[in-house]
């Protein structure tokens, strides 16, 4: 996966903390995917697709993609894909974590997301 200039170091400490146990190293595989799939010319929305097959719960793919969001140069486009798929298109900043969200008909969110 490519990544922002000068975030390797960080990069190689989050692979190496999240490898130790199965859940944290699907984290990182399916970020990893994700990554691909963008360095290789996909959309956000495509690139997301990558997430499936790797047996996530909703908090660990909002895990997987907050990496690729972080780490990744076209992660802003990622974040942007991510937070449309659940509905939250209009959010500026941060990522939505189906985990814990809950988007009536109407659109609104239960509990609100905030922007931190």
């Amino acid at each position: 996966m490519k990544m922002k200039q000068g975030l390797q170091q960080e990069y190689d400490k989050y692979v190496t903390i999240n490898s130790d146990d199965e859940y944290s190293k699907a984290c990182v595989d399916a970020g990893e995917a994700v990554g691909k799939a963008l360095d290789e010319g996909k959309t956000g929305e495509q690139a997301l697709e990558a997430l499936k097959g790797h047996g996530l719960t909703g908090f660990m793919a909002t895990m997987a993609v907050k990496a690729v969001a972080h780490f990744h140069p076209r992660g802003e486009e990622i974040r942007i894909a991510w937070n449309k798929d659940w509905g939250a298109e209009k959010l500026s900043q941060g990522i939505v974590n189906p985990a814990i969200v809950t988007i009536s008909d109407d659109g609104k969110m239960i509990p609100e997301v905030e922007n931190t």
